[in-house]
């Protein structure tokens, strides 16, 4: 029995030594180029910390189901990468370690962007679920020279853009003011959020109860419709949207910051165009966030998570801190420039960043790559409210019904009070509420 107990304790000795000397780390970028990177990554803090690093690529849209299945199985990764609807749903059923990231954004040294650390804050403000790593901004990209050119201010304000939309709209040549989101997409619901949220029109309330049936929503619908008169017409999404703007045919269009390198490079942009436009970086400005009754901005932020399962947490606090060492930051950001944003005002303002390997931020200046970042001050979405997340908003997102709406109204003649009605119903429906 003597014996039997000393090899039982030293199968347990040897387990938590091995457990200690490595992590399993899940991230969503799939892609080849990424993966390379991403694994040259831990392979370099293996070698100086002697802690191995199991590599996993997940589909963003999976995670939830393969966290599912791994907590089933008793295989949860050590560390995750991944967007905020994951973090916050994974933190709000507790299976996010919270000291951690807590510990790392209030001492690193870093100053984390406002609206990124907001997207993983705990409901009481005093703690944090993961730490925000890197994301993307969505805003209106616009054709400044024709804005200076014609005395107008720039496209931030609800007044300003239909201003700008009515004024630039010459169908007859070919020239539309704005290219305005109407198709039953999720494109659709991402343009729409950003006029919603700075009006303060919410679709749940802080206890989740849906509240899109309001005022502030009903006034934003309305702006919504009028703006349509000087859009493109047809169901307009991403695609049209970027392709008409390249042409010289729409003084403003939606986008994210994964748009840059479009605008920049020839080798992109004569992919949906015949000649390259070396002016156009510079003839284009981009208006980061919106305001009406408030300022608001639209986005994502992907951070960097720790689950509470982990039996390395020395290992994974390593791992956070090297992952922020400004080489190897830097190194992971540039693995798509203009899509991958920091999170953090140091690295945004700092010279390794600005200088990409394809010379896309060099193209726009620092300057305003520093405006389109401080987008990520004011990133918001409709799932998020008060600093909790409402996973019902993937089920509503899912099935297009603001799309939909939209498409309603401006194809069947719906007023906004009956496309108000429409996704209340359909919302109720799909999320059981």
């Amino acid at each position: 029995m003597k014996k039997l107990f000393m090899v039982l304790l030293l199968v347990f000795v040897f387990s938590i030594s091995f457990s200690a000397s490595k992590i399993v780390f899940w991230h969503t970028q799939v892609e080849e180029s990424r993966q390379k990177v991403i694994n040259q990554l831990a392979e370099t803090f293996s070698i100086e910390t002697g802690i191995e690093v199991e590599v996993v690529a997940v589909e963003e849209n999976e995670m939830f189901s393969k966290l599912a299945a791994a907590k089933a199985a008793g295989t949860l990764p050590d560390i995750i990468e991944a967007g905020a609807e994951t973090i916050l749903s994974l933190g709000s059923d507790g299976l996010l370690d919270t000291i951690l990231p807590t510990r790392f954004i209030n001492n690193s040294g870093w100053t984390f962007y406002e609206g990124a650390a907001r997207f993983v804050m705990s409901p009481d403000g005093n703690n944090y679920y993961a730490v925000p790593y890197h994301g993307w901004v969505q805003g209106i990209w616009y054709r400044k020279d024709w804005f200076e050119e014609a005395g107008l201010e720039p496209p931030v304000t609800w007044e300003a853009i239909l201003n700008a939309a009515r004024y630039f709209n010459n169908p007859d040549k070919g020239i539309y003011g704005i290219v305005l989101a109407k198709n039953a997409d999720s494109y659709a619901e991402q343009v729409f959020t950003i006029f919603a949220l700075s009006n303060g029109a919410r679709i749940f309330d802080k206890n989740g109860n849906i509240v899109v049936n309001s005022p502030q929503m009903k006034e934003t619908l309305e702006y919504y419709r009028e703006l349509g008169k000087y859009s493109a017409p047809g169901h307009t999404y991403w695609k049209q949207a970027r392709e008409l703007y390249l042409q010289g045919k729409a003084a403003m269009f939606f986008y994210s910051t994964y748009i840059m390198d479009d605008l920049a490079l020839a080798e992109v942009q004569t992919k949906y165009i015949e000649n390259f436009n070396p002016e156009l970086v510079d003839n284009t400005g981009f208006a980061p966030y919106m305001t009406h009754s408030r300022k608001s901005s639209f986005g994502q932020v992907v951070s960097l998570g720790v689950l509470n399962t982990t039996t390395n947490k020395l290992g994974a606090w390593k791992f956070l801190n090297f992952m922020f060492e400004p080489e190897n930051y830097v190194k992971f950001l540039h693995m798509a420039p203009g899509g991958m944003l920091p999170t953090t005002k140091e690295m945004a303002e700092s010279e390794v960043f600005m200088n990409d390997p394809k010379g896309i931020y060099t193209r726009y200046g620092k300057e305003k790559i520093m405006e389109i970042i401080e987008g990520m001050s004011n990133v918001e979405k409709f799932g998020y409210v008060a600093g909790k997340v409402f996973p019902e908003m993937g089920k509503i997102s899912g099935a297009f019904i603001i799309g939909k709406g939209i498409v309603k109204m401006f194809d069947e003649g719906l007023t906004p009070e009956e496309v108000l009605s429409f996704w209340e119903t359909e919302m109720k429906k799909v999320t059981g509420k």
